[in-house]
């Protein structure tokens, strides 16, 4: 089965918590503290692996975690930090946002490897907020939460020649025949219900062609295999348009698939196309001049993918245009997602869901999700950082009132006369 589109969860790990602890010294208050930080969450990562062809491994696992960093020890020792999650997929595939419908990453090029979630930072222990004036502090940070997204993945085959053309039109026989490929061939429409890949050697020299399922009239609105493998020309550099010869109208099958190709992407019909008239074998030298005065075109080849004739000329034709149009290498790139360190604190919105205001900002909510507010110190800084930023102001602006709750990741909180209570 040929899986080219799947929907995935992925969260990078948590940190680890700050521990509180003290050593045994002689004249230190209490010891002196020696709780160590928490460990870093581990990252997650798609590498672009060229031994994979589909996507079939994210068919039936959907989610997947990094893990998580490891609680700090005493001696100022750091936890553990999580291990990075690597994750394997086809070459030529696209990461999209799946809430935001926004493109992650193109990852085109062989073992490309780019970071989609960040783990969450380890909270710092108790040794981390001593002072002179604060010798013996009780309190520690808990763990920040690592990045979580739903993402889709949808796979566009990358190949430098993508043959198109009307249902048992004869392409998964030319493919079979310039290459090793070893497509299902048969007398019916819609043989070829999934692309075929094949490589084709000349003379030292090699392309990858790839033979799409038919297109007809409708396909791009979902008709017959409709848009499920359009989506496969787009990484193509050249089209070789075959047509049947021994159908009727040629020249509606070569403007009903052309027209298809500018419904689903405008650019996929501006692609060099070389057009093909195959089954030459199987119609007379007087249908062929038919042809050739009907369609009103230069440079068409004839060929008979069964006999072989024509196909030779066509390969090389095909070579031709490659070299003159280099590749276009796009290169892995990320849109901004959770990256606190580089987002300000005052950067967050508040929105209201049923009887709850949400407050949403990934520097604020990673600080009050390692705030431990079950102690007095720690609720204290949290509440500050609320001041500092005019969180209740700004619920007030946002229509909250007196008595309504609000929730800032993990914590959550109520409106009174006095400013901000933390309930938990």
């Amino acid at each position: 089965m040929f899986y080219d589109q799947v929907n995935v969860k992925i969260k990078a790990g948590d940190g680890g918590a700050g521990l509180v602890s003290f050593r045994r010294e002689r004249f230190v208050s209490k010891g002196g503290p020696d709780g160590g930080d928490g460990g870093k969450g581990g990252d997650v990562y798609f590498r672009a692996s060229p031994q994979l062809s589909t996507l079939q491994d994210y068919v039936r696992a959907k989610q997947f975690r990094a893990q998580s960093g490891k609680g700090g020890g005493k001696k100022n020792m750091r936890g553990k930090a999580g291990e990075d999650l690597v994750l394997e997929i086809p070459v030529g595939t696209v990461v999209w946002n799946d809430s935001s419908g926004e493109v992650i990453a193109d990852l085109q090029e062989p073992h490309q490897q780019i970071l989609i979630a960040k783990g969450g930072r380890g909270g710092f222990g108790n040794a981390h907020f001593s002072t002179s004036r604060r010798q013996a502090p009780t309190f520690a940070e808990q763990s920040a939460p690592g990045e979580e997204l739903e993402l889709r993945l949808e796979l566009k085959l990358i190949a430098d020649v993508g043959i198109i053309g009307q249902p048992n039109a004869g392409k998964s026989t030319l493919i079979s025949v310039i290459s090793a490929a070893r497509p299902k061939i048969a007398d019916y429409p819609f043989t070829t219900i999934i692309p075929n890949l094949g490589v084709v050697t000349v003379d030292g020299e090699g392309f990858v062609a790839c033979d799409i399922p038919g297109l007809i009239s409708g396909s791009a609105s979902g008709k017959g295999l409709g848009d499920e493998f359009l989506r496969h020309v787009e990484r193509c550099r050249i089209l070789v348009h075959m047509l049947d010869a021994t159908r009727e109208d040629l020249k509606k099958d070569y403007n009903d698939v052309n027209k298809e190709l500018k419904l689903y992407n405008s650019r996929l019909a501006r692609k060099p196309q070389i057009v093909v008239i195959n089954k030459i074998d199987a119609v007379s030298k007087e249908r062929l001049e038919k042809i050739k005065k009907e369609l009103e075109m230069d440079n068409i080849y004839f060929i008979s993918a069964v006999s072989g004739e024509g196909v030779k000329e066509l390969v090389y034709k095909s070579l031709e245009e490659l070299k003159r149009r280099k590749r276009r290498v796009v290169k892995a790139k990320a849109i901004k997602i959770f990256r606190p360190q580089e987002a300000l604190l005052e950067n967050f919105t508040i929105k209201k869901e049923g009887e709850m205001f949400v407050v949403r900002g990934k520097r604020i909510e990673e600080a009050a999700a390692v705030s431990d507010v079950s102690h007095p110190v720690g609720e204290a800084r949290l509440k500050k950082i609320f001041k500092d930023v005019k969180l209740a102001e700004k619920l007030v602006k946002a229509g909250a009132k007196k008595g309504a709750k609000f929730k800032v990741s993990r914590r959550i909180g109520k409106i009174t006369k006095d400013g901000i209570v933390i309930i938990q």
